[in-house]
């Protein structure tokens, strides 16, 4: 089978409403088996069809939408979940599940069916009819709100624009400049990232700073500075009502305990615990970071100042700028960079092919390993208007007997001008890092059963552990040394600005720490409570915040990694992994330089397994023992 994806957009409702009937039938005969063979496999062979489907589908709407598409792609997403709701709560297929784990299974396969079992318990088997059928209801309506509200969030970033002169921007470089010029050669901001983050840090205009900040932290809500037409509070009210609902059909308090049901940690409690932790460790540190900050600035630190003077007060403190360091971080000696780094540790070549994509911005790599290849990642890292913001990656297929694992990697980066290449940031770097970490542990899956290669079946709080582990590489000398070349000069970047990078890597990030904290624990007792969201938000703050929010600000109204992603009550995956990660990278640097034993183990334990033993064992299996949590401490410099 071809790992070429079909972007075609054509007939996306008749195509899943074809599968969704072959499902049902393949159900069917399925809650006849009894054996491995006859009922996972079966199950698995369809599953690898329709979740190609719905996968393009899904991306194509996330990166290159369109309403007229995204009219079709909403009619498919009730059919969808409530396909799904009727596999998961098919009692025949249930009991099938339940006699295949009385046959002889490999440790895996036991693992397997497991999970399964639990994930029908967790998807209402259990219930009486009339709850089933309202447990059904309600997921076929959160399907539809969540895409609903990352509709809302695209359209009301895309809608603001202000026309600037060049007088508006003082602070601003050229390469700043060529960003925002449009042909006829006036310039236009907006909030799309690259250009709100350029605004935040450099211009020197404090007006236009507030105005563009009030207008990007208010985004899809009833502020008005945007339009109110895209207001994302009531969807985000009804998404956590219908959240309860569901959690207490099943028997929960909360959505937490729902949600927590299916990760490794043991309760909501527990996660508050180590939040608080974390809190605890680091608001000291916030504080005099802060301190510093306005002592610096030499006046009063509101919002829309803090990238500004805090951009300020790194280049005074390291004595470099950021713009000091991009050029040298061409976009193809990023990827070489990357790729070399990835052969280094895993024995893995990507080759860029020529295929024709659904963007012209889009690169195609097949991953080859002894001449032959065993997958194919698509690159699309530029921002542009018909694509949501942020950064991620996305599986098109998982690996199986016959097909090789494919995967989408997403970053809404800067693209190459007319006359210079596209050149990043250094936290952009860390960003592809990140979500290559994601493809890793997917492409390189040694699991041919589709339920549970790659990420399929990982926990949500490990999830992230490949990725986070990723980006410690970024730091390391020699492989800056492989992703820099001065587009002009072809030097590498000089010992002198890579210590710089080094000694300024924890600058405030006790401060991050807290932010990252902040929405961590607003997410875990918002899902444990029916109190207002923002009144919880409030009272979190009370712990996190170091510079009060403004009245505008209504951050949530885009928070897609809870109301339109996986994150709702597992935010705090992110600190959780991060944990795994800063323990896994010293482990296996501990003597200051790659072991590459060590690395083949990370490999075979993690990467290579995806779902299909516990990942916690797993993660044991490898590190010899128990994570410890000083180990993001000292990664974050926090004492």
């Amino acid at each position: 089978m071809s790992l070429s994806p079909d972007f075609s957009k054509k007939d996306i409702n008749k195509n899943i409403d074809r599968l969704i009937n072959e499902g049902y039938v393949v159900a069917r005969k399925a809650s006849d088996g009894d054996s491995w063979e006859s009922v996972i496999s079966l199950l698995d062979e369809f599953e690898f069809r329709f979740e190609r489907e719905c996968s393009v589908n899904s991306h194509l709407n996330s990166v290159m939408f369109d309403e007229k598409f995204n009219q079709e792609y909403e009619k498919t997403l009730p059919k969808i979940s409530k396909f799904y709701s009727n596999i998961s709560t098919n009692k025949e297929l249930f009991k099938a599940y339940k006699r295949v784990l009385d046959t002889d299974l490999t440790q895996q396969q036991t693992h397997i069916v497991n999970e399964a079992i639990k994930g029908f318990q967790l998807s209402g088997i259990d219930l009486d009819a009339d709850s089933q059928e309202e447990f059904k209801k309600i997921q076929e309506r959160l399907t539809v709100l969540s895409n609903t509200f990352s509709n809302n969030s695209l359209k009301s970033t895309n809608e603001w624009k202000k026309s600037v002169s060049k007088a508006d921007l003082p602070g601003y470089t050229e390469d700043q400049l060529s960003k925002i010029r449009k042909e006829d050669g006036s310039l236009e901001i907006n909030l799309q990232m690259p250009v709100y983050l350029d605004l935040m840090t450099f211009c020197e205009n404090q007006t236009l700073r507030e105005e563009v900040y009030k207008a990007y932290i208010s985004r899809a809500s009833e502020i008005g500075l945007t339009s109110m037409k895209y207001d994302n509070t009531k969807i985000m009210d009804e998404i956590l009502k219908l959240r309860l609902k569901l959690a207490n059909l099943l028997g929960f308090n909360n959505y937490a305990e729902l949600s927590i049901a299916s990760k490794m940690v043991e309760s909501p409690n527990q996660v508050i615990d180590f939040l608080d932790l974390l809190i605890n460790k680091s608001r000291p540190q916030a504080l005099k970071e802060f301190q510093e900050l306005e002592s610096f600035a030499g006046c009063k630190i509101n919002p829309w100042d803090f990238a500004f003077y805090s951009e300020k007060l790194k280049e005074k403190k390291y004595g470099f700028k950021k713009s000091d360091l991009t050029p040298y971080f061409p976009e193809e000696y990023v990827l070489n960079g990357l790729f070399s780094l990835i052969k280094e540790l895993y024995e893995i070549s990507l080759k860029e092919i020529k295929e024709d994509s659904y963007h012209q911005d889009v690169k195609v790599f097949d991953l080859v390993k002894n001449n032959e290849s065993i997958g194919r990642v698509y690159i699309d890292l530029y921002a542009r208007e018909n694509k949501r913001g942020g950064a991620w990656m996305s599986d098109y297929q998982p690996l199986t007997e016959k097909n090789k694992p494919v995967a989408f990697v997403v970053c809404n980066l800067n693209k190459p001008t007319k006359d210079k290449p596209a050149m990043f940031e250094f936290d952009e770097i860390v960003t592809i890092f990140h979500e290559f970490g994601h493809a890793l542990h997917h492409l390189l899956t040694k699991v041919e059963y589709p339920c549970a290669a790659g990420i399929s079946g990982v926990p949500w709080d490990g999830v992230e552990l490949p990725s986070q582990y990723m980006e410690f590489f970024a730091y390391d000398k020699e492989v800056i040394k492989k992703i820099s070349s001065h587009y002009q000069t072809g030097e590498s970047l000089p010992d002198e600005l890579y210590q710089k990078i080094i000694d300024s890597k924890n600058f405030q990030s006790a401060i991050q720490m807290l932010r990252q904290c902040e929405f961590a624990l607003w997410d875990i007792k918002t899902h444990m409570s029916s109190k207002d969201t923002y009144e919880i938000l409030n009272e979190v703050r009370q712990k996190t915040s170091i510079i009060p929010p403004i009245n505008e600000n209504r951050f949530l109204n885009t928070f897609g990694h809870i109301f339109s992603g996986g994150y709702a009550a597992g935010y705090f995956s992110y600190k959780w992994a991060e944990v795994l990660a800063a323990d896994a990278f010293y482990y296996v640097n501990q003597s200051g330089s790659i072991n590459k034993d060590l690395t083949n183990s990370f490999k075979v334990n993690i990467l290579e397994v995806g779902g299909s033993l516990d990942f916690m064992s797993q993660y044991k299996k490898f590190r010899g023992g128990e994570p410890e949590l000083k180990s993001v401490l000292v990664s974050n410099g926090i004492q």
